[in-house]
C-alpha cells in the first residue's frame, strides 16, 4: 500500500520532515492510496477536470474585456507594454496546451490513435476534457508519474489538473480565501496561523516554522493564551 501523493498528506509530509529535522513527534495520520491516490483525491481531480472548460471560458472573457495597463509612473515600466487581456490569453494557452499535451501523452502510453482535429479552441478543450475524464482513473494509477508528490513541478496528472484549476480559480477570483487566525503561533509567536477552506489543520505560514495544529490543539492554545492574559491583568 502506497502513501497517497496528493495534498491530503501535505500536513503529514511536513510533520514527517520536521520529525526528521529535529525529532519533533506528531500524531498526524497518513492517508493511504487506493491503490495510488486516495478516493478523496481521485474524486477531487475528476471534479476539477470537469470544471476546466467553463473556467477556460471565464479566463477568455477577461482576454476580451481586459483593460489596458496604466502608462503613468516609472516603476515597473517596460518598453513594450502588454496589450489588453494578455495575461488572460497566456493563461488560456497554458491551460489548453496542458490539457492537449496530457491527452497526447496518455494516447501514446495506451497506444491509442492520434488526437483528432477538433476545430475551434472550445471544441478542443471540450474534446480533451472528455477524453481525459474517460481515462483519468487509469492515469491516476498507471501513468509513469502517478506516484509523484503533488507540487508545482510535478508531472503527476492529478497535480497538473489541480495546478491548472487553481490558476484559473485565482485568475477569475473564485479561489477560497485563507482564514487568518489572529493568535500568535505557539512556536514562532508570529501572527501567521492560517487555515484554508476544507483543510483539516491550522498551519503557520512562516516558512521557518510551519507548525501544524489540529483544531483541538489550536483551541487549547487559545485557552492558554487567554488564561495567561487574565493572570497578567490581575497581577
Amino acid at each position: 500500500m502506497k502513501v497517497c501523493p496528493g495534498p491530503c498528506n501535505n500536513a503529514w509530509r511536513r510533520a514527517e520532515q520536521q520529525l526528521a529535522q529535529d525529532g519533533t513527534e506528531h500524531d498526524i495520520p497518513v492517508t493511504w492510496g487506493q491503490p495510488v491516490h486516495c478516493q478523496r483525491c481521485t474524486s477531487r481531480t475528476h471534479a476539477q477536470l470537469a470544471e476546466l472548460p467553463e473556467l477556460v471560458v471565464a479566463i477568455s472573457l477577461e482576454a476580451v474585456n481586459g483593460t489596458a495597463p496604466k502608462t503613468t509612473g516609472t516603476i515597473g515600466r517596460t518598453a513594450n507594454p502588454s496589450w489588453p487581456g494578455q495575461a488572460a490569453r497566456l493563461l488560456t494557452d497554458h491551460v489548453v496546451g496542458g490539457l492537449v499535451e496530457l491527452e497526447d501523452d496518455i494516447r501514446d502510453l495506451r497506444r491509442l490513435r492520434h488526437r483528432p482535429g477538433r476545430g475551434t479552441e472550445g471544441q478542443g478543450v471540450t474534446g480533451a476534457v472528455r477524453f481525459l475524464a474517460a481515462h483519468l482513473d487509469w492515469a491516476l494509477v498507471e501513468h509513469p508519474l502517478a506516484g509523484e508528490v503533488h507540487d508545482r513541478l510535478s508531472g503527476n496528472p492529478a497535480a497538473q489538473i489541480h495546478s491548472w484549476h487553481r490558476a484559473a480559480l485565482r485568475f477569475t477570483r473564485r479561489d477560497a480565501r485563507l482564514e487568518h487566525h489572529r493568535v500568535p503561533c505557539p512556536r514562532c509567536e508570529l501572527l501567521t496561523l492560517f487555515r484554508g477552506d476544507g483543510d483539516d489543520y491550522i498551519e503557520c505560514r512562516n516558512i521557518n516554522c510551519q507548525t501544524l495544529l489540529t483544531p483541538g490543539e489550536y483551541l487549547e492554545h487559545t485557552r492558554r493564551l487567554a488564561s495567561a492574559q487574565r493572570a497578567t491583568a490581575a497581577a
